[in-house]
């Protein structure tokens, strides 16, 4: 009786998550005539189709998403507001989808950009916006007592810690002086940070990564050891070579079981490239 009572108050069904999938449905029939021209015969009509229908796919994926995460935001008594605003991206996507759509009927730009902007205006007033701020956090407090007002594990806590203890193997390496494996240690620690921030942007994800997390630091753990212990020897330019082939391997690995861990929680290969976009956009930016 309480799981239908939950599931009556957020919306969800066990096929999906209610509403939104009958408002997705409608709108999906309301892109029909896009299919049209496929059938008009030129290339550029064809062309202009695929497009659109690529568009629009990628659009409802990140709607659809984007609402699985406000209705997981809505839920929680403390919550941290999505990286990536995946409901704005997919209602401009879909404005995107209509200014094309319009530009082969009108000779100027001016309608068909207010045809955008209109279906972009109307695709957040049917599906509403991303949730903007954090909820029930207060970051302005010492972390023991914010620690002690959150319910549920602290993400940003969690992903702070990792990466502190990957900047601090990273350092290691930094100091033998070896430019070439310090780029190669610098790029795994960039790869997985972002592959864990982009999968474990809520409690539910973290959780997922909490063992592969914790066994790929104690293998990169390793071989810091056994490359710190060989350096002043003779072996050092064989361990060296052993040290790039194997954190080669560690971040193919983890990499694998990452993507692999979110094509099952409901992650498409796009939404993901998105994330990793999004949550890399710092790093390079600061290089």
């Amino acid at each position: 009786m309480s799981d239908m009572t939950e599931r009556h108050r957020t919306g969800r069904t066990a096929g999906g998550i209610g509403p939104l999938e009958t408002g997705l449905a409608v709108l999906t029939l309301a892109a029909f005539p896009v299919l049209l021209l496929l059938f008009q015969g030129s290339a550029t009509s064809v062309f202009t189709a695929v497009l659109e229908l690529v568009l629009f796919l990628a659009a409802l994926r990140l709607i659809r998403r984007g609402q699985i995460l406000k209705i997981a935001y809505d839920k929680a008594e403390t919550a941290r507001a999505p990286r990536l605003p995946r409901k704005v991206i997919g209602a401009l996507l879909i404005g995107v989808m209509v200014m094309i759509l319009a530009g082969h009927h009108f000779v100027g730009l001016l309608v068909p950009f207010g045809f955008g902007v209109l279906a972009t205006a109307l695709t957040l007033a049917a599906f509403g916006a991303d949730p903007l701020r954090d909820k029930g956090l207060d970051d302005t407090l010492p972390e023991p007592l914010a620690t002690a007002r959150r319910p549920r594990p602290d993400v940003q806590a969690a992903l702070d810690r990792i990466d502190a203890t990957l900047d601090g193997m990273v350092c290691e390496i930094a100091a033998l002086g070896d430019a070439q494996l310090t780029r190669h240690t610098e790029a795994l620690k960039s790869a997985v940070m972002g592959l864990i921030r982009a999968l474990g942007e809520d409690p539910d994800g973290m959780e997922r990564l909490h063992r592969p997390v914790v066994k790929f630091v104690k293998l990169l753990r390793r071989e810091n050891d056994d490359l710190l212990a060989a350096w002043n020897t003779d072996h050092r330019e064989r361990a060296r070579r052993r040290y790039l082939t194997r954190i080669t391997a560690l971040g193919q690995t983890f990499e694998e079981f990452a993507r692999k861990s979110g094509r099952k929680a409901g992650r498409d290969a796009f939404e993901l490239e998105a994330d990793l976009l999004w949550n890399r956009k710092p790093l390079h930016r600061a290089a």
